[in-house]
């Protein structure tokens, strides 16, 4: 009796045991290769996702995705710096400045234009800011924008502008003689090709 019961003990813990060591439904090799450690498998949908394998290589991270877009991980390109564009939209060609005749005569002009829309005060602030603007830089509209026109004290210009500065062939001051005294216009041009404007108006020292 004891040995029959001995036998059954043993035939049970063999059947255990073979249970316990059979290999379950649904199990892979691809899930024991992600369990081992091994990192060369790739996620299905990954769209060729870069492996661990390759996670040491320059090349494998500066791919390009698979949506188009450029990995920000990627070396920026060269930056060139953008031509000035008018308003064709071509690129500018600089025309070499100099003095001559008809430049000081230019200079002149632009100067007495200046002075001449700024004393004309005897008009609503928006008209006389229309005929002002034009004739200032960027800079110089960003400055005279606030002036009330009923401030101003000159009221004519009195006689022929004169160039006084040569120095530089883009930028010059020019008197413009008026009611109050001699005004100094400082004017600036891009290049040979472009007009003066006027940088400051300043009035009679």
């Amino acid at each position: 009796m004891r040995r029959a019961t001995i036998i059954v003990l043993t035939v049970v813990v063999l059947v255990v045991a073979a249970w316990i060591g059979w290999p379950r439904e649904g199990t892979s090799d691809q899930g024991n290769e992600f369990a081992s450690g091994s990192g060369n498998a790739v996620e299905p949908g990954n769209g060729g996702a870069v492996t661990n394998d390759d996670a040491d290589d320059p090349g494998a991270r500066s791919e390009t995705a698979s949506d188009g877009t450029v990995d920000p991980g990627d070396p920026a390109l060269d930056v060139v710096d953008e031509p000035e564009f008018d308003h064709d939209g071509e690129p500018t060609t600089q025309v070499e400045a100099a003095w001559d005749d008809g430049v000081r005569a230019s200079a002149r002009e632009a100067a007495t234009a200046a002075v001449t829309a700024f004393s004309d005060v005897d008009q609503p602030a928006d008209s006389w800011w229309t005929e002002l603007s034009p004739l200032l830089t960027p800079q110089a509209r960003a400055v005279y924008e606030d002036v009330d026109p009923r401030n101003v004290p000159v009221r004519e210009v009195t006689g022929p502008a004169l160039v006084v500065d040569e120095s530089a062939v883009l930028l010059t001051e020019v008197t413009v003689p008026t009611d109050i005294g001699d005004y100094t216009v400082v004017l600036v041009r891009a290049d040979g090709g472009s007009p003066w404007l006027a940088e400051r108006i300043g009035p009679p020292s």
